[in-house]
């Protein structure tokens, strides 16, 4: 009977605990919806910054290959525009590569939540897996924007020069 009743007794002082602090809750709830927003802000953020710098970059590979191909041939005017032009392609490559794993990670946990049985092994299994996801996504974010200023550094210093050697040409 010692055992019941201390279970009980445990029981009942959790519950009392829930009553005298129901504070305690609503911080938890207002906790979660904060969380819940920032997520939906940072995806449309993510979202937005990646349709942008793609077109950017796009417009970077395209320029660069209008300023570069000259009567059939492949002429790069300067080291600038060629490294810009890398930094580009890389940062479409870094572009997929993000998409994909994060696609492919979602998705995974997508179908793993039908696994979980308890809400112990949601918060100590999936959650964790989700915030590992985002991190990993964040840093994919960063890496995109350093190429992105690096390339539109780089393209801006090449068209400099390409016009300072056109504008003082005898």
């Amino acid at each position: 009977m010692q055992a019941g009743e201390s279970v009980n007794q445990k029981d009942h002082q959790e519950a009392q605990q829930v009553k005298r602090n129901p504070s305690s809750n609503m911080f938890e709830e207002k906790k979660q919806k904060l969380q819940d927003e920032t997520q939906d802000y940072m995806y449309q953020q993510s979202n937005k910054f990646s349709s942008v710098s793609r077109n950017l970059v796009l417009g970077i590979i395209g320029t660069n290959w209008f300023l570069t191909y000259v009567d059939g041939k492949l002429r790069i005017p300067n080291r600038y525009l060629f490294a810009s032009l890398l930094l580009g392609l890389m940062f479409l490559l870094v572009d997929v590569i993000h998409y994909f794993w994060d696609s492919v990670s979602y998705q995974k946990e997508l179908y793993s939540l039908d696994k979980y049985e308890t809400e112990q092994e949601l918060e100590s299994e999936h959650e964790p897996k989700m915030d590992e996801i985002n991190k990993r996504s964040h840093r994919f974010i960063i890496a995109k924007f350093v190429l992105l200023v690096f390339a539109s550094a780089l393209f801006f210093f090449g068209l400099i020069k390409i016009f300072m050697g056109e504008a003082f040409l005898p």
